[in-house]
């Protein structure tokens, strides 16, 4: 990458009519559209100056060139991503901004990829995360399809509710939302199991197993990128973390080789299980940022996965280490490389 400073002394160095041309000849080119050959025409220089003044103009600065590609899908990049996690797709896009503006924009590039691939009658499952949040409000028009909440609340912000998730694309679908108006986690199992059996709940949950299409984001704890783990007790942290989590998708944790863990904490939860989200037909995962590439491995590894959505760090990042797990071990569930109608 330049350095501004030495290309604003290399500048301040050019003879102010030197400046002047140079400036001249790079607004007819760049602005203008004028061609090589015109500009030498009408300034009375040769094609071979012309050539070395925009050079010129470029390498100390007078001319700077911005790419806003943002939101543009790297096709090159998508295939080799989906080969690499074994997935049936991928879609890696390019990003710019910060974090927000990131999320945002894989956001939108998930909403793009629903809006474009469900179909009528399908059932839709939906967990959170501050992705999956920026995709609903991406969303214009679905078709119609039911929509299903995966997992209680996390936090308590409203906002980045799943409730929240699951009204807005229901809304965007014309479809019925089924929400579950509960915590993810509760104190304990007989807890857990008392909610599930409140009419609403188990009305949302007695439909998992028709969901056609999941939407998951993709938690880390290692390094620690998960909304799940900051409203977790600091005790039930430590003991998760002790027993190797490295990932969650819809509450459901992972270690580095793809293994679930924590099958106890799984009692407490009030979400779709390893099990019934293996058996989705296509699960889509949005995530963004180079910190997220162990966790994605880990949750791929797993074989819960179909889809990825992602941006070009987080892409270089997983394509950077081998999807062989570490020691030779593997997760339980599989989805295999296929295709499906679009």
């Amino acid at each position: 990458m330049s350095n501004p400073s030495a290309q604003m002394s290399d500048l301040a160095r050019i003879s102010t009519a030197d400046r002047r041309l140079m400036a001249t000849v790079a607004r007819r080119f760049y602005i203008d559209d004028a061609s090589k050959v015109e500009i030498a025409k009408e300034l009375g220089l040769s094609r071979f100056k012309v050539a070395r003044l925009l050079d010129q103009a470029k390498s100390t600065g007078m001319v700077t060139i911005t790419l806003r590609d943002a939101g543009f899908v790297d096709d090159a990049m998508s295939t080799q991503l989906s080969a690499h996690l074994q997935l049936r797709e991928a879609v890696v896009i390019e990003t710019l901004g910060t974090e927000a503006e990131v999320r945002r924009q894989v956001g939108a590039a998930a909403a793009h990829l629903l809006t474009e691939t469900l179909h009528a009658g399908d059932v839709l499952g939906l967990a959170w995360g501050r992705t999956l949040t920026a995709m609903t409000e991406e969303l214009t028009a679905l078709p119609p399809v039911s929509v299903v909440q995966l997992t209680g609340a996390v936090g308590s912000d409203l906002a980045e509710s799943p409730v929240e998730v699951v009204r807005k694309a229901s809304l965007s679908a014309g479809g019925k939302a089924h929400a579950i108006f509960a915590p993810l986690v509760v104190e304990d199992a007989a807890t857990a199991a008392a909610l599930r059996r409140q009419n609403d709940v188990a009305s949302a949950m007695h439909l998992f197993g028709q969901v056609t299409v999941a939407v998951v984001a993709v938690g880390s704890w290692d390094p620690p990128i998960s909304q799940l783990r900051e409203v977790l007790p600091e005790a039930d942290r430590a003991a998760l973390a002790a027993r190797g989590v490295q990932a969650e998708v819809a509450g459901i944790l992972i270690d580095c080789h793809g293994r679930l863990v924590g099958e106890d904490f799984a009692e407490r939860c009030l979400s779709i299980s390893a099990a019934e989200l293996a058996r989705v037909p296509r699960v889509i995962a949005v995530a963004a940022g180079a910190d997220k590439a162990e966790a994605v491995l880990a949750v791929a590894r797993s074989g819960l996965l179909s889809s990825l959505v992602t941006d070009r760090p987080l892409a270089e990042a997983v394509l950077a280490q081998p999807l062989a797990n570490p020691s030779g071990g593997g997760g339980s569930f599989n989805h295999e490389p296929g295709s499906f109608d679009v």
